[in-house]
């Protein structure tokens, strides 16, 4: 069902790589949420080359350089730290779908951009406010370490 859901939103939808395809209560969130003071921000240059301070996103942006690939949580959590990372939202999509396009073998797939969407809130529902995320599930760094037994 996922599959079919990725095809005809990309299908269907002229703007499937814009914020207005997020469902309305995402993009107010993350509206209301865009002057969030972040604790970082890096340039696209800094992200491709994985020069942040999470060594666990650095280690998915090699995967995706190296192999075009990486885990299904681990991309999550890399799309959803990009948003974290820059300045608005629609900066945070600009350089997800930069990344992923570029180096992801599923690139430019329909999976992907709704994969990339998902980060922002596309397919999903909202969840208690955090700065930031506003109502869009967010994914953290210690969230990522309870989940895997990380050697840093």
């Amino acid at each position: 069902m996922r599959c079919e859901l990725a095809l005809n939103f990309v299908w269907y939808n002229p703007d499937y790589d814009r914020l207005q395809e997020l469902p309305r209560w995402a993009r107010q969130t993350l509206k209301a949420q865009a002057a969030d003071r972040r604790p970082a921000l890096y340039t696209t240059e800094d992200l491709e080359a994985a020069r942040t301070e999470d060594s666990v996103w650095n280690g998915a942006q090699y995967a995706l350089v190296l192999t075009g690939q990486m885990h299904n949580y681990l991309r999550m959590y890399w799309g959803k730290r990009l948003l974290v990372w820059t300045a608005e939202p629609v900066e945070a999509l600009r350089i997800s779908l930069y990344l992923n396009n570029k180096y992801a073998l599923d690139g430019r797939d329909p999976f992907s951009f709704a994969g990339v969407g998902w980060c922002l809130g596309l397919r999903d529902r909202p969840f208690p406010e955090r700065p930031v995320f506003g109502r869009v599930r967010s994914m953290t760094p210690e969230g990522i370490r309870r989940r895997f037994s990380l050697m840093e």
